[in-house]
């Protein structure tokens, strides 16, 4: 290209871009054959849409930006392509992403209250039917934000004003599946008056086994598990369902606030809930 400045070198596409325009297309039409079954019907439209943008991501051609300085005594200017701006695909937007979304929670949505993170898992029985319906991720987060709210309204004897912030995780060790939800939670919550009531939840038992029967009840709800073999499970000793809450942020800390945040926005979708 004769036109180019001396020294310049345009983008080129990437190793996971070259693959993707190479092979996405074999990949969509197997989709339902060879994958769906393992992996979950997932949106196959939505997929390639985000697989197009993120081919086109930093591609010249498809349109740039001007970018300036204003300073009369700079005037430095150069072009800068259009990204894709996805989530998770796009190794460069992603990240982006990442930090400005982790920044935005830590410094305009978490408190400079207590607060700790929660893990809830559930047992490997279960685990299959979340493949194939993903709204169950969305309907347990809201078990979460029922069970602890209620809990501090039991503590005070009063509705109290708190927030969560949960992001569900599709695979564990190994990346094998693992539906499990990671918690950022405000340790008790604000009553009518402004005050805020601190309340620690330092044994996880009860919550766990709260947690267990609130799952087993959607499922049997939605027809996924007969009530007599809930019931049997229910029996269990060892149930597979879990409730971690090693892991607290002071008050002070606005480095725990931060670097948890860069956490648990990496662990798939995240869903911000403050009760009414």
């Amino acid at each position: 290209m004769d036109t180019l400045v001396p020294g310049y070198k345009p983008r080129s596409r990437n190793v996971i871009q070259t693959i993707l325009k190479d092979h996405f297309s074999d990949f969509e039409k197997r989709y339902d054959d060879h994958y769906a079954d393992k992996y979950g019907k997932y949106r196959i439209i939505r997929i390639k849409q985000a697989v197009e943008k993120f081919i086109e991501c930093g591609d010249y051609s498809k349109g740039i930006a001007r970018i300036k300085c204003t300073n009369p005594n700079c005037g430095y200017e150069y072009f800068r392509p259009f990204s894709c701006k996805s989530w998770y695909l796009c190794p460069s937007c992603n990240q982006k992403r990442l930090q400005l979304f982790a920044e935005h929670l830590s410094e305009n949505l978490l408190l400079k209250l207590h607060h700790r993170q929660f893990v809830f898992t559930i047992p490997k029985l279960l685990r299959v039917y979340f493949k194939n319906d993903r709204n169950l991720f969305e309907e347990v987060s809201k078990i979460i934000f029922v069970i602890v709210t209620y809990f501090y309204k039991e503590v005070v004897h009063k509705p109290l004003r708190t927030g969560l912030i949960v992001s569900h995780q599709t695979f564990g060790d190994m990346l094998r599946f693992n539906p499990h939800w990671h918690c950022i939670i405000l340790e008790g919550g604000i009553d009518e008056e402004g005050s805020f009531h601190h309340i620690p939840i330092k044994d996880t038992s009860q919550l766990t086994e709260v947690f267990r029967r609130r799952v087993m009840k959607l499922f049997v709800e939605k027809g996924l598990l007969q009530k007599s073999f809930a019931m049997k499970l229910l029996g269990w000793k060892h149930s597979g369902f879990s409730v971690d809450n090693s892991i607290s942020i002071p008050a002070s800390s606005r480095k725990a606030r931060v670097n948890l945040s860069q956490y648990i926005v990496r662990r798939s979708a995240v869903r911000c809930i403050l009760s009414p």
